[in-house]
């Protein structure tokens, strides 16, 4: 959690805070929302929005005081605090760690850099190579004594939980696993071993089910029966992709390569016109999807 001391004015309302800002954090609110949010009212003390244990876990965000909504006035050290009103901006950070990997389809890896380090893998994460200025300086294997990779991300994390998040695994035995289920039971996905982001699962490598399974995108065609999948990057690219089907699984493959599917394809970029012959021929409206 920080602390920033702005001044208000015409130039920066909430909704267009700094581009900085809003580029790390999506998510602005008023001290208002962020109470509804909670589902508490505003004035209570302590503050029921940055004490609640319920934003743990929680949708990075920037939430705005506006000093008549505080208890006692600014401090008085503040710059130009006399001229303007102060907005207090409180944000947000989720915890627990996750990272970004990207598929290079044409050479069959998965890779994730941070500065002048790289981790690669080719069998979707059973090794994962690291690789500092071009020089492979470790080869880390899922079964290796004293599980290398989880070391190192104890390491990431501690390196670089300001921008990452922190690292925290959720190891527990099978009955605590039950219950933890058992305690949040509008939880539908596997155990979360690897921590939660946004109170979704991560995978082993850090990855996060709503990127993994597809979210990202907006699917405009599933049919199993066709073994046809297609996904529209509406707010990206405006391309179409296609999802191939996995004949073991007996179901379409996942976006990413992981340990089991290390051979997982992944999402298949669509020329222009093989996505105009898509809508053509199934009589698609863009416009309402």
């Amino acid at each position: 959690m920080f602390v920033l001391l702005a001044p208000l004015s015409n130039a920066w309302p909430h909704e267009a805070a700094s581009p900085t800002l809003e580029a790390n954090l999506p998510s602005i609110l008023t001290l208002d929302e962020a109470s509804a949010t909670v589902g508490l009212l505003c004035g209570e003390s302590p503050c029921p929005v940055t004490e609640s244990p319920i934003l743990t876990g929680c949708k990075d965000s920037i939430v705005v005081f506006v000093a008549d909504a505080t208890a006692g006035p600014p401090a008085t050290d503040i710059p130009l605090s006399a001229a303007f009103d102060i907005v207090i901006l409180f944000i947000i950070i989720n915890t627990n760690m996750k990272l970004e990997w990207t598929h290079n389809q044409a050479e069959g890896f998965i890779y994730c850099e941070i500065d002048n380090i790289i981790y690669k893998s080719y069998n979707g994460g059973d090794n994962i190579l690291k690789i500092i200025d071009g020089n492979e300086v470790a080869n880390m294997g899922k079964y290796d004594k004293n599980d290398p990779w989880e070391i190192e991300k104890q390491w990431i994390s501690e390196t670089y939980s300001d921008r990452f998040g922190v690292y925290e695994p959720l190891g527990a035995s099978v009955q605590e696993m039950e219950q933890w289920h058992i305690d949040h039971p509008t939880y539908t996905e596997a155990f979360p071993a690897y921590g939660l982001f946004e109170g979704r699962y991560l995978d082993r490598l850090q990855r996060e089910s709503h990127m993994q399974i597809g979210k990202d995108m907006i699917t405009v065609l599933m049919q199993p029966e066709n073994k046809l999948f297609i996904e529209w990057d509406k707010h990206g690219t405006g391309k179409f992709y296609r999802r191939e089907w996995c004949e073991e699984n007996n179901s379409f493959y996942n976006v990413q390569p992981c340990c089991v599917f290390p051979d997982n394809p992944g999402r298949t970029e669509l020329s222009d016109e093989e996505k105009t012959s898509i809508i053509e021929q199934n009589g698609l409206d863009l416009s309402l999807i």
